[in-house]
């Protein structure tokens, strides 16, 4: 079947290699092995390839980032001049969300009259299917939160309906009905130990994931991800086991795995699957029988790997080839050795042997085979980018003792406080209060630790190390152990910047606040936080109403070291910058034109406070969007700024006010407060609206 995948993709805060892995595997049982996809950043492109798409594909996939995800599917709607409809299911699970004014909730329930609606677990970013004869056009959001839903129970049933469940082999299909039982196993054994499996996305591993699209919790146990084709100097045993490595490096889960191509020796036909740890990997190798097609093979071999993550999972010792950084015999096969791998069970190397591996070759020797410049160089590159490290290493701490703690790599890494008010502009969530237990662990970057540690390197990377106070501190864990508890995804975050070392006083007051939460209306909070305030916070209660405009007695923020920032950028660099993030916007011919705030909350005077509206060429933009797409918040240290351009020099002169969006909690107030007597839950309560504070546990 031709298709053809157009994404949108101007949002750039979240992974989209990830989400477009586990899309196409998802597909993959619809599509060709020739999918066509582009990528654009404006609606008025994704359109043209859209008309051209349709006069040439049969399934065509649209998938847009969420902050124009509206806005392009009422194009849609009107482009292709459907009637518009509310859908009951979406609005029924949004109709309870107080922070969501009637307009909002319109927006985000209409979809065309004549479209299957694919609904998500909360109904925010729903997405939608239209057939037209035999053809079909999909309209998805790109969040890898919500698109496990929407695949499972919305876009698989529908294409299985329109086109049936066909899967390729060798150049004829067959449907076949996939025994789920080990399945279903392994995810439960998964789920319960609060695992996630990362499978690397080799050919096989779609059969994999067609084994476990129908089974509920499948998509909350395994993720997969990109696979590069870089075997170097290693036989096909070392090379399963490096490939399941490498998910296990490339993703936040803590078991990788692999089921490898089918080799064949001339002999016999066979396959490699791969289990890993941080420590080591188990590998079998499995044999094909006579009577079996090459997709049943693969099929029996993509079940064998899910029994043996389940065992994984539940800390049961496998059977298998143990590849560890212990030197060893080779691995030599003899004749009895190659047996068939039939029904059940499959016949596997049931000898224990070590492989010559240094450990860190699991990843290493792949890279190390072509250098950096080489193609898997270049996958990680574009991956993690070659910023410097910024890590918190402050030049004194005599004063107050630090504990050492593990390097974690903070490469293009954001500040706590200006990623998790990025979460609220992606996604709105809705948790209720609970009486769980704290976590044990945290998982930040792909590393799991232990969790008040890991919430002390945290607040360590926002503070000065040599001066704060421990009841801001307090609060402080309070806010980001809230807004983590929001986010409602098994406390793992990826793309946080945290410290190296933290102050013994800084975790004794996480540990003595540990499992509390505020919460609004026996709902979990969202607690955003900055470090200055433009002296006063933002408000921004018409989304979440416990986040009013707070300004502290004393204007501790007006004389924070940070307060004010004057920026100067030549006329070129300006000019430059906006056509590389948008080549389509209209600039005048009068630079002072190029960006103009046109409306802003007076924060700080008449003059200037915290950008409502924006205008970048013929673009306009909220003052939030504007820091975090357009510009960057290592670019523009606050959204309240006032903008000046010299005519004379050619140069362009910001002044900003505050550090940081604005919203919630400012740190310099917090810790103003905290000097002057007040403890952690008077600063919540000042800076939180109508809040209660919940323990757990």
């Amino acid at each position: 079947m031709r298709a053809r995948l157009l994404s949108l993709n101007v949002d750039k805060s979240m992974s989209f290699t990830r989400f477009q892995a586990r899309l196409v595997s998802s597909l993959n049982l619809y599509i060709d092995d020739d999918l066509g996809t582009e990528q654009f950043e404006d609606i008025r492109a994704m359109f043209m390839a859209l008309q051209n798409a349709l006069e040439n594909d049969e399934l065509i996939i649209t998938v847009v980032d969420s902050r124009n995800y509206i806005r392009y599917k009422n194009a849609l709607i009107q482009a292709f001049g459907n009637e518009a409809e509310q859908n009951s299911a979406v609005l029924n699970k949004i109709e309870t969300v107080d922070e969501l004014d009637d307009k909002r909730k319109k927006a985000f329930s209409t979809f065309p009259a004549a479209a299957t609606v694919f609904v998500s677990d909360d109904g925010f970013y729903s997405g939608f299917g239209l057939e037209n004869g035999s053809q079909c056009v999909l309209c998805l959001p790109i969040d890898n939160n919500r698109i496990d839903k929407i695949l499972r129970d919305g876009v698989i049933p529908f294409l299985n309906n329109t086109f049936g469940s066909q899967v390729k082999d060798d150049n004829k299909t067959e449907t076949r009905k996939i025994n789920t039982e080990k399945v279903e196993i392994a995810v439960e054994r998964i789920l319960k130990s609060k695992s996630v499996v990362a499978i690397n996305g080799t050919k096989n591993a779609e059969v994999l994931k067609s084994c476990g699209d129908t089974v509920k919790g499948f998509n909350n146990a395994f993720i997969f991800t990109p696979h590069v084709e870089d075997k170097g100097n290693v036989n096909v045993t070392e090379y399963t086991a490096q490939l399941a490595k490498v998910s296990l490096d490339l993703s936040s889960a803590n078991i990788g795995a692999c089921i490898s191509d089918i080799y064949n020796t001339g002999e016999v036909k066979y396959i490699c699957i791969a289990v890993a740890s941080e420590q080591s990997a188990v590998v079998r190798k499995l044999y094909m029988s006579d009577n079996e097609t090459d997709y049943e093979f693969v099929e029996s071999a993509a079940l064998e790997l899910v029994e043996l993550i389940g065992e994984k999972a539940i800390g049961l010792r496998s059977v298998g080839i143990e590849i560890t950084d212990e030197p060893a015999v080779e691995n030599v096969i003899t004749e009895k050795d190659k047996k068939p791998a039939g029904k059940k069970p499959l016949v596997v190397l049931a000898i224990i042997l070590g492989i010559v591996v240094v450990l860190s070759a699991v990843l290493g020797v792949i890279y190390k085979t072509q250098g950096e410049n080489g193609e898997l160089g270049n996958f990680l590159s574009s991956i993690f980018d070659k910023q410097e490290e910024q890590t918190t290493n402050p030049e004194n701490t005599t004063e107050k003792p630090t504990i050492d703690a593990p390097v974690v790599e903070t490469k293009g890494k954001l500040k706590f406080s200006d990623f998790i008010v990025n979460e609220y502009l992606n996604s709105p969530y809705s948790t209720l209060v609970s009486k769980d237990n704290p976590p044990e662990f945290i998982t930040v970057n792909g590393k799991q630790m232990d969790a008040k540690e890991a919430i002390a390197r945290i607040i360590t990377a926002e503070i000065d190390i040599n001066n704060y106070s421990v009841e801001a501190v307090k609060a402080q864990a309070v806010a980001i152990y809230s807004s983590l508890k929001y986010r409602n995804n098994g406390f793992v975050i990826a793309g946080v910047e945290i410290s190296e070392v933290y102050p013994d006083e800084v975790k004794l007051a996480v540990d003595s606040v540990f499992g509390e939460y505020i919460a609004y209306k026996n709902k979990v909070a969202l607690a955003p936080y900055h470090k200055v305030s433009a002296n006063q916070t933002m408000d921004v209660s018409d989304y979440l109403p416990h986040l009013k405009s707070v300004k502290v007695d004393g204007y501790p923020d007006m004389s924070a070291k940070d307060y004010k920032t004057v920026l100067e950028y030549s006329g070129g660099d300006v000019k430059g910058a906006l056509l590389q993030y948008d080549s389509s916007l209209k600039l005048s011919d009068n630079p002072s034109r190029w960006i103009v705030v046109n409306d802003h909350d007076g924060a700080v005077s008449s003059e200037a406070g915290y950008a409502i509206s924006v205008n970048v060429g013929d673009v306009e933009l909220d003052g939030l969007s504007f820091r975090a797409k357009f510009v960057g918040e290592a670019l523009l240290p606050s959204h309240c700024f006032q903008i000046e351009y010299n005519s004379v020099k050619d140069v362009f002169v910001v002044t900003t006010y505050g550090q940081g969006y604005g919203i919630g909690m400012s740190l310099a107030g917090a810790k103003y407060m905290a000097d002057n007597g007040a403890g952690y839950k008077d600063i919540l309560t000042k800076y939180y609206s109508d809040i209660t504070i919940v323990k757990e546990g």
